[in-house]
C-alpha cells in the first residue's frame, strides 16, 4: 500500500513538472499554439528553440512560382516545433561530380530561438533579434540548427531567428512579365521578416529592436533588403558579412537574359516555348521539383560559373505591392540604417584551393582563361574587342608573374567580392542619408579553414577563406565531416567570445564596441566615415600577430581602382553612382 501511495505521489509529481516545463515551452502566436524544446549553448546555458514553424504558405502547385502567402493556421492544434524543418529543395553545386538533388518545395519554414525567460513576468525586458539569412549563392544550403544554432550567439542574452527561402530555379525564375516576375526567394525574406513584427514579441523578443544579418549571398539579401522600400520598417541594423548587392554576381541580370533562361528551361522541361508564357509557366508548374531543382546545373557553363543563373532581377510588371527590386532602386540606394560589413583576407580560396588541387581545372585556367574569365566575372555579353581589351588589362594587372598561384586568389577574391564591397562602400560614404558603417577585415589562422571543404589540401594553409568567419559565430564545424577531429585553439575561443560579443553588441545598440569601461577583450572600434577607410582588423593577420582586434587604415586600395574604374568604362555596373 505503502508502495503505491508513493508511487502515485511520484506520478502526480512528474505529471506536475512536465506541465511546468510545457508550459515554459509552450508560446502562443497569431496562428496558433507551439511548443518547443530545450537546448545548451557551449557554455551549458539553457536555450528555448521552436524549430520548423511555417511563415507562409507550402509554395507548391499554384503557388508555385508565385509570392508567397500566409500560412493556413492551426486554432485547434498545438504545433510540435522540435524537428528541424525540410530544406529547401537544391542540388549541391560547390561539391564537383556530385549531381544529387535533395530537400523538398514546401520548405518556407524557420527557428526561433530564445534565453530562458518568463514572458509572462511583468516588467521583463525585450530583448533585441537577430535575424539570418544563410548564403550558398541563391542556389543551396539551408537555416539548420545543426549549422546555424543558438549554440555561440545566445550565450548573450538576444533572440535568434533564421529560416530558409526558395533557392535556384524555384526561388529565381523570371519571364520578366507578370506571369513569373521572379526575386521568390527575397519575397520569401520580406515575409519572414513581416512574420517577425506580427510575433516575436509573443517570445520575448523587441519588434523594434531587429538586426539582419548574413553571410555571402546572405549579405547581398540585407543589403538588398535595405534597399527596398517595402521592407525597410522591418529592421533596424544590417551585419552584411562577405557579400552585398554590388558584388558582381549579386547584381540583376540585364533585361532579357533571365527570359532567355526560363525559355530555355522550358525547353528542357518538354514545355511550350514558342507560345505564351503564361502556358510555358502552366506547363513548368506541373514539373517535379527535383527535376527542375536539378536543371540549374545546365546554366554553368565552367566548373561551376555563372555561379547565379537564376538570380535578382529589375521588376516592371506584376502587383506593385509585391515587387522587389525596381528600377528607382538602382537609380538611388538607400543607406539610412546603421551598417556593420566586411569581407575576409583570401576570399576565394575556398574556389581556387580547389582549383589548384584539380589538375583538369588548373589545365583550364592555363589554356582557356581568355574564355573562362569572362564568364566568371560577368562580361562575356560584351562585343567581341571589348572584351578581349578587359582580359588585356586583367592579365596585365595580375599574372605577369604566372597564371597560377596565389594571384588567382587574388584576382577571384577582387573580382567576386572585394571590389563589391568597396564599391559598395564608396557609393555609402558619400551619400547624403547614411547613417554609422563599421569596416572590419576578417584574417585568423585558426584550426581549421573552408578551403578544406571546397577541395584544399588540409595540411596547407593558404589564408583566411570564404565562410572562415563563421567558425566563431556558429558552432558550424560539427555540421562538416572535415572538422569532426578538429580541436579549436585558445585563440580561436578568444576569437570566438570576441566575434559574438561584437556582433550582438552592434545588435543591440548600432556599435560594436559601446561600453569599453568594463575589462573586456575588446577595442574601440571607429566607424569609417571617408576614404582611405578605418577598419577593424579582426583575427591573428593569418597567425602573423598576438593581437586579434586592431584599428587599421586604406583596405585594398590599389586592386579595387583598377575594377571600378573598368566596371565604369565598359558599363557593367548597375547600381548607379549617388552624385
Amino acid at each position: 500500500m505503502k508502495l503505491l501511495l508513493l508511487f502515485i505521489v511520484l506520478l502526480n509529481f512528474y505529471s506536475f513538472c512536465e506541465s511546468r516545463l510545457t508550459e515554459n515551452l509552450k508560446v502562443g502566436i497569431n496562428d496558433g499554439q507551439i511548443i518547443g524544446r530545450h537546448m545548451l549553448t557551449i557554455t551549458g546555458k539553457d536555450v528555448r528553440s521552436f524549430l520548423g514553424i511555417p511563415y507562409a504558405a507550402p509554395p507548391v502547385g499554384e503557388l508555385r512560382f508565385k509570392a508567397p502567402r500566409k500560412p493556413t493556421p492551426w486554432f485547434n492544434d498545438v504545433l510540435k516545433a522540435h524537428n528541424e524543418p525540410p530544406v529547401c529543395s537544391q542540388t549541391n553545386i560547390f561539391d564537383r561530380g556530385v549531381e544529387q538533388v535533395f530537400g523538398q518545395e514546401d520548405c518556407l519554414y524557420l527557428n526561433v530561438y530564445t534565453p530562458k525567460i518568463n514572458v509572462s513576468d511583468e516588467g521583463f525586458q525585450k530583448l533585441p533579434v537577430m535575424v539570418w539569412f544563410h548564403g550558398g549563392g541563391w542556389t543551396e544550403f539551408h537555416s539548420g540548427h545543426s549549422v546555424y544554432g543558438p549554440g555561440y550567439l545566445l550565450d548573450h542574452d538576444i533572440i535568434l531567428v533564421t529560416g530558409n527561402y526558395r533557392l535556384g530555379t524555384l526561388g529565381f525564375l523570371s519571364t520578366e512579365d507578370e506571369q513569373c516576375p521572379g526575386n521568390f526567394g527575397f519575397k520569401d525574406q520580406r515575409m519572414m521578416l513581416e512574420w517577425v513584427q506580427e510575433n516575436i514579441e509573443k517570445f520575448g523578443g523587441d519588434k523594434d529592436s531587429v538586426t539582419i544579418f548574413g553571410e555571402s549571398a546572405g549579405g547581398a539579401i540585407v543589403t538588398l533588403l535595405m534597399n527596398t522600400p517595402k521592407s525597410q520598417k522591418l529592421f533596424h541594423r544590417v551585419i552584411a558579412q562577405s557579400g552585398n548587392m554590388m558584388n558582381v554576381w549579386s547584381e540583376p541580370l540585364r533585361t532579357g537574359l533571365a527570359n532567355e533562361r526560363a525559355t530555355k528551361l522550358a525547353d528542357m522541361m518538354d514545355c511550350p516555348c514558342t507560345s505564351t508564357t503564361k502556358e510555358m509557366i502552366e506547363c513548368l508548374r506541373k514539373v517535379p521539383a527535383n527535376k527542375i531543382t536539378a536543371a540549374v546545373r545546365n546554366f554553368m557553363i565552367w566548373d561551376y560559373d555563372p555561379v547565379i543563373p537564376f538570380g535578382a532581377v529589375v521588376e516592371n510588371c506584376g502587383p506593385e505591392e509585391e515587387r522587389f527590386i525596381v528600377e528607382s532602386n538602382l537609380d538611388k540606394p538607400s543607406f539610412n540604417i546603421p551598417l556593420l560589413t566586411g569581407v575576409n583576407s583570401e576570399e576565394m580560396i575556398f574556389k581556387t584551393a580547389g582549383i589548384l588541387s584539380n589538375q583538369k581545372l588548373s589545365n583550364d585556367i592555363l589554356q582557356k582563361w581568355e574564355t573562362i574569365f569572362p564568364i566568371t566575372f560577368h562580361y562575356d555579353h560584351l562585343p567581341e574587342h571589348q572584351i578581349k581589351e578587359i582580359n588585356t588589362a586583367v592579365y596585365d594587372f595580375y599574372f605577369k608573374s604566372g597564371l597560377l598561384g596565389g594571384n588567382l586568389t587574388t584576382l577571384w577574391s577582387d573580382g567576386w567580392f572585394v571590389n563589391g564591397f568597396i564599391d559598395y562602400l564608396h557609393q555609402r560614404l558619400k551619400s547624403n542619408n547614411q547613417d554609422n558603417t563599421y569596416v572590419y577585415l576578417f584574417s585568423h589562422k585558426g584550426s581549421i579553414s573552408f578551403s578544406e571543404v571546397f577541395g584544399g589540401d588540409p595540411e596547407k594553409y593558404y589564408g583566411t577563406s570564404h565562410l572562415d568567419d563563421l567558425l566563431y559565430l556558429f558552432p558550424i564545424r560539427n555540421a562538416f565531416p572535415h572538422f569532426y577531429n578538429s580541436i579549436p585553439t585558445v585563440e580561436d575561443e578568444r576569437l570566438r567570445k570576441i566575434m559574438t560579443s561584437l556582433w550582438v553588441n552592434f545588435a543591440k545598440t548600432g556599435n560594436p564596441t559601446p561600453d569599453l569601461s568594463k575589462k573586456t577583450d575588446l577595442s574601440s572600434w571607429s566607424p569609417a566615415t571617408k576614404f582611405p577607410l578605418d577598419y577593424m582588423r579582426i583575427g591573428n593577420e593569418n597567425g602573423n600577430s598576438d593581437k586579434l582586434l586592431e584599428m587599421k587604415k586604406d583596405l585594398f586600395a590599389k586592386n579595387t581602382q583598377f575594377w571600378i574604374k573598368l566596371r565604369e568604362k565598359y558599363g557593367l555596373r548597375l547600381w548607379k553612382n549617388e552624385d
